[in-house]
């Protein structure tokens, strides 16, 4: 059985974090999304993995490599032009042969679903689609089933929360090419998965399995501390003793990568993963918090509810509350959001910097010593007092 991987998309919804990154290699639980998929898909037995890329994906191909560190080979199609799933999918038809299984690199998935998957197509030999209960739409589209054929897969839900949508996880063969083929642009330009899917359920050929346990979409920013905070659960603090100082205080639900170092009377609270050669200042407090590769939070800053992104500087004493907040993406305003602050690569906030919930803060802003930062603040610009 081989993976089929797509993880060619942007992800622009997550703002400043995918400037530069691709959306699968955004990290959740200290490991970029597309590690634990890619995991879960060798764990469940796969052969071979074809990874379909895209945006910025030199990052993908350096990281993953051959795939020696993963125990099977790793192929990759390129997809020039990010028209969408079905249009990834439809870049691997000259290479894959027989059943093949299919996942989105940006979406959390589990060996025992995936293993599921396998036994239905096994003993059904008809396309199958995973599906998980959700209160909210997700970008793959809803699905209605009767007992276990689909019969419709559509862009939104036709019922009240919560509703079945499609998880991100499939068995096709060789009928998934032509179900693909010829479908029209939208006009944002996405070839849909859900049309795709609907011409196999039409055709009698779509089974599908529905997901028993918890399910995270990830497509806000608000989402990867959700998803942060689930796979952290239930864990010991993992951190490096000899680098955290004898008066700090790190809780259970805590990871700490290489490197990090933790001040005197810091403290780490649950929902929170550190990333390599993070410095956590003296009398900081973080609590459900992704922090990228080489930030550095100053003594006495208080960070609840963010992300942080990659070498970034936040000075001492800077202050983010954190959520419920009301946040703009796109045209769409989402309210009640747990969402304190999201900082862009390379952003710099001096000292005493105060910054209301929901601010999202692009790449490389510099805010000078005492401003107030709310709302969106595009990247590259420069935060003055007054």
């Amino acid at each position: 059985m081989r993976a089929v991987i797509l993880a060619a998309g942007e992800g622009r919804r997550l703002g400043p974090m995918t400037e530069g990154r691709p959306k699968p290699m955004v990290p959740v639980g200290n490991r970029p999304v597309l590690e634990s998929v890619v995991t879960a898909a060798v764990d469940a037995g796969v052969d071979e993995v074809v990874l379909v890329v895209g945006y910025a994906r030199e990052r993908i191909q350096n990281h993953f490599g051959d795939g020696d560190d993963w125990g099977v080979p790793i192929r990759y199609v390129v997809q020039d032009h990010q028209l969408g799933a079905a249009h990834a999918l439809a870049q691997t038809e000259s290479i894959v042969g027989g059943p093949f299984l299919v996942l989105h690199g940006d979406q959390p998935v589990g060996p025992e679903l995936v293993r599921r998957l396998l036994d239905r197509w096994d003993a059904t030999r008809t396309p199958t689609i995973a599906t998980a209960q959700s209160d909210r739409p997700t970008e793959y589209g809803a699905v209605e089933v009767d007992a276990e054929s689909v019969v419709s897969v559509s862009a939104a839900p036709t019922t009240d929360p919560p509703f079945l949508v499609n998880a991100g996880a499939y068995v096709f063969d060789s009928r998934v090419f032509d179900a693909v083929r010829d479908i029209e642009s939208s006009d944002h330009g996405d070839y849909g998965m859900a049309t795709a899917l609907q011409r196999l359920a039409d055709a009698g050929a779509l089974s599908a399995v529905q997901h028993r346990g918890p399910w995270q979409d990830l497509t806000f920013p608000w989402d990867l501390l959700t998803a942060n905070a689930a796979a952290l659960r239930g864990r010991e603090a993992d951190v490096d003793a000899a680098r955290v100082h004898e008066t700090a205080a790190v809780s259970d639900g805590v990871a700490a990568a290489e490197g990090v170092t933790v001040g005197p009377q810091a403290t780490l609270l649950p929902g929170t993963a550190l990333g390599q050669n993070v410095r956590i200042g003296s009398s900081v407090t973080v609590s459900n918090a992704v922090v990228m590769a080489d930030a550095s939070i100053g003594d006495g800053a208080v960070l609840h509810d963010c992300v942080v992104g990659e070498s970034v500087v936040i000075g001492p004493n800077a202050t983010v509350e954190g959520g419920p907040a009301t946040v703009r993406i796109g045209d769409a305003v989402h309210d009640e959001v747990g969402l304190g602050a999201v900082f862009g690569d390379r952003t710099t906030l001096r000292g005493n910097v105060t910054v209301a919930p929901g601010t999202v803060v692009g790449r490389d802003v510099t805010a000078d010593t005492g401003t107030v930062l709310r709302g969106r603040i595009d990247s590259g610009e420069r935060i003055r007092r007054g």
